[in-house]
Parts: C-alpha cells; sequence; structure tokens
C-alpha cells in the first residue's frame, strides 16, 4: 500500500522519525516515534500546509511510503471509537494519549485515522517501533513547493 507525505528534504527519508520523537504530535507524546503519512498526495499537501508557515521554508519533498500488503499490520479506527475531542484544535491531548497507547502496544505497523482537515480522508500513524517496520520503504518521488497563491489567505 503506497502512502504520502511531505517532508523537508534533508530529513524525509530519516527511518529513525527523531524529529517526530523529539516534539511530540497530535497523535504522539513526546519521546515517541512516529511517522505520519496520509492516503493521498492531496491530503498530505494539506497536511503540510497547516503546519508551514511561510513559502520560503526549507526544501520539501513528496514521500511515498510503501506499506506491506498485509491487511493484518493495519488498524482502522471509527471515527466513532475515538476519543472525544481527538479532532479539536484545542484537543488537550485525547488524540496524543489515544495515538501513544497504540504506539506502545505495538501490536499493528499502523492506524488509519480520520484527518482533521479533511474528515472524509484518512491519514495513517506508522509505528517505527513494530516489527514490519523494516518492510516500510521511503523513498523520494520528486521535489515539492507550495503555490505561492497558497499563502494569500
Amino acid at each position: 500500500m503506497r502512502t504520502w507525505r511531505i517532508a523537508i528534504e534533508k530529513v524525509a527519508l530519516d527511518r529513525s522519525c527523531e524529529g517526530a520523537r523529539k516534539s511530540g504530535g497530535h497523535w504522539h507524546s513526546e519521546g515517541v516515534p512516529a511517522l505520519y503519512a496520509a492516503m493521498t498526495v492531496e491530503l498530505a499537501v494539506l497536511e503540510k500546509f497547516v503546519h508551514t508557515e511561510e513559502v520560503d521554508e526549507e526544501p520539501l519533498v513528496l514521500v511515498a511510503i510503501d506499506l506491506p500488503d498485509d491487511p493484518e499490520l493495519g488498524l482502522d479506527v471509527a471515527r466513532e471509537d475515538l476519543p472525544e475531542g481527538w479532532d479539536s484544535l484545542d484537543d488537550g491531548g485525547s488524540a496524543m494519549l489515544f495515538g501513544t497507547a497504540f504506539l506502545k502496544k505495538r501490536e499493528h505497523l499502523y492506524m488509519r485515522v480520520p484527518s482533521v482537515i479533511v474528515g472524509e480522508g484518512v491519514n495513517l500513524v506508522i509505528n517505527p517501533a513494530h516489527h514490519a517496520y523494516e518492510q516500510v520503504k521511503l523513498s523520494i518521488a520528486r521535489s515539492f513547493s507550495f503555490d505561492p497563491r497558497m499563502f494569500k489567505r
């Protein structure tokens, strides 16, 4: 299964997920590594865009993330199974606690969750501590830059 992310070029292929481990994120706490991806390029662009301040950021690339085609490795999480407030910008940590618990269990390579930005979209939280992570392939598909018109809000 191919998934996507937009990343800063110099760390795009960092399989250790060191940056995410240091900073934490919506679905994981600081100190726990995670790799985020989107099911479509378009959603990957939107996910990066909401975390980008200006068009002249460091060089970006489109990263293809190929996961093993074994459905048993994934966990689909339905909206109704997520904690209350998971999609709020002022969540208070419910999504982070939920995702961190998922990552620490190491039962699945990834979980599919709805996007906060586009509710019909699907994002993945990939667990680099899972035994099947060695089968995950990251590759740079191409360079990427935002259309400057996106920043004229």
